[in-house]
């Protein structure tokens, strides 16, 4: 009743009215808003997202242009990504899948629409891997020089006995401090620190200019890192950027006699439809004054090298214009790096382990299996490996995953910063009870996975620790085997496969006619604390490259 006779009451009609009104006046702003919006932009009865994988120093930067263009593009979101490009170029590598990464790995990043890598060596290095979705080459939306990096500290000491130049610190025999050098196998810093090596020599060394190139290699060779752009320790130097002097306090910057071929930053479209169309809107945005200024504005050049914002004279940064240098041609790039692996001896490879149900049989004389012999083995070895050498996981069996035989427990990468994680991945494996030996698909797909991601300047193989022979009878045939790898195998970038046998029940020829047609060599072992020393033994025997040795 008391409900009924507020309802009744006329002293409330006008607020009920005028609450209707502004829902009825609010209700049709917002559609005269709506249609006004799509009249305007037609395109947006859909929203595009555009995904962006950005190199971490050219993210922040890219990060702030999609901001403004979210302003004005109603109808766009970009999502920009910084993630390395080693592991961009990995993850558009596997788009091939009878030769794709297991399934169990960690789940891939979905594929960028847009990549933005430091340089357009990245973009060469994904089309050799297969990833021809890559293009060529991209836009350039930012540069920044390769320079050496010092401490002021240390400037203002080598400054007081000598000129403070390239010549000085990285060509003469006796330079004054050691220079960290970027992998330049995986490092587009470190191989453009090459191509200022060998101009040097030019200039050394005019009667020789191979020998005085491998001469200055083989000299920074015990200082190489494995990861890029970082900042000189103690009284040393490092091979860096012209950015990363800017962005860390108290450094110095040291040009090169010319322009090297550092980071350019190539615009790389992947997508296409509406992706390719929101692709153009925020290339143009980065190319646009505004995004200039912000590229300039987190320490980058603009593409023709306009020099960035707030340099100080202590960086000794050049603010006049600094043009970069292109890549030299594929050949001459690829006897580079070349000329870089034979003194400075490092590989790629990939690992795979039998976990069968057979490796959980005991070693004679011994408390331990075959299997954890085996990890304690390999355990020994990753603590001798450079810490230069990419090295990559995989475990096998029959239908471990999804139908497959294998399954990737550590991606490819270098030894150096994840020696930790590699050694404590190793001692997780465990043995499948009563699985078999799915050793012929394992084969070629490691095989697969290799080839396609083949480096120069490394001695690249295919490391299989077995137990057993293949005996899953859904899998693949011995013969369908051999005539996949004849396929494969290229005798200018060879991938030799190792295959160390642990136990009586190894069948020998059948090893031997794989291994025989990669290039590779079998070695068996009743103790399984052999497999250290037999995998050094074929490391020194396979470090013969091109275009000296041939398999």
């Amino acid at each position: 009743m008391a409900d009924g006779s507020l309802r009744a009451r006329p002293e409330f009609w006008p607020v009920t009215l005028l609450s209707v009104a502004l829902v009825a006046v609010l209700g049709g702003w917002s559609a005269i808003s709506y249609l006004e919006r799509t009249r305007s932009d037609p395109g947006c009865a859909e929203r595009t997202t555009l995904r962006v994988a950005a190199a971490p120093s050219v993210a922040p930067a890219a990060e702030t242009v999609a901001e403004r263009l979210a302003g004005r593009e109603t109808c766009l979101t970009v999502v920009v990504e910084a993630r390395p490009s080693a592991d961009v170029l990995r993850d558009l590598s596997r788009t091939d899948p009878a030769s794709a990464a297991p399934t169990s790995a960690p789940a891939a990043t979905p594929a960028p629409d847009v990549w933005l890598p430091e340089s357009t060596l990245w973009l060469r290095r994904a089309r050799a891997a297969g990833a021809f979705q890559v293009p060529a080459e991209g836009v350039s939306v930012a540069s920044t020089p390769v320079v050496l990096a010092l401490t002021s500290a240390t400037a203002a000491r080598l400054s007081r006995s000598g000129a403070l130049n390239w010549t000085r610190l990285v060509a003469d025999a006796k330079a004054p401090v050691p220079v960290a050098l970027p992998d330049p196998a995986i490092s587009p810093l470190g191989f453009a620190a090459l191509v200022g090596i060998r101009a040097l020599a030019a200039k050394t060394r005019p009667d020789d200019v191979a020998a005085g190139a491998a001469a200055i290699m083989r000299r920074l060779a015990p200082d190489t890192v494995s990861d890029g752009a970082g900042k000189p320790a103690g009284s040393g130097a490092v091979v860096s950027t012209e950015q990363a002097v800017l962005s860390g306090p108290g450094q110095v910057a040291v040009y090169p006699p010319a322009a090297l071929p550092g980071p350019d930053y190539p615009y790389a479209v992947l997508g296409s439809g509406e992706a390719s169309e929101g692709a153009a809107s925020f290339l143009r945005a980065l190319l646009a004054a505004e995004g200039a200024r912000t590229m300039t504005g987190n320490g980058l050049r603009t593409p023709d090298g306009r020099a960035p914002d707030g340099i100080t004279a202590a960086t000794k940064v050049r603010t006049g214009v600094y043009a970069p240098a292109r890549l030299p041609d594929d050949t001459t790039a690829l006897n580079l790096v070349n000329a870089w692996g034979g003194v400075h001896i490092s590989a790629r490879m990939l690992a795979v382990f039998d976990i069968s149900g057979s490796m959980a049989a005991q070693v004679p004389g011994s408390s331990a299996t075959r299997l954890s012999a085996t990890v304690a083995a390999a355990q020994g070895g990753a603590k001798l490996l450079l810490g230069t050498t990419e090295i990559g996981i995989w475990e096998f069996s029959t239908n471990l995953t999804d139908g497959r035989d294998y399954r990737e427990t550590v991606p490819v990468g270098p030894v150096g910063p994840r020696r930790a994680q590699i050694i404590e991945q190793l001692g997780r494996m465990r043995v499948k009870p009563n699985g078999g030996t799915g050793l012929y698909d394992t084969t070629l797909a490691a095989y697969r996975d290799a080839t396609r991601n083949w480096t120069p300047g490394r001695i690249n193989m295919v490391l299989i620790l077995t137990d057993g022979r293949d005996d899953d009878q859904r899998g693949i045939k011995r013969e369908v085997l051999l005539r996949e790898l004849g396929g494969l195998v290229d005798r200018k970038r060879p991938v030799p496969i190792l295959f160390i046998g642990v136990g009586p029940e190894i069948d020998p020829d059948e090893l031997q006619q794989i291994a025989r047609a990669t290039g590779g060599q079998v070695a068996l072992t009743k103790e399984p604390s052999g497999i250290r020393q037999i995998f050094f033994t074929a490391l020194a025997e396979f470090s013969c490259l091109p275009p000296k040795c041939r398999r």
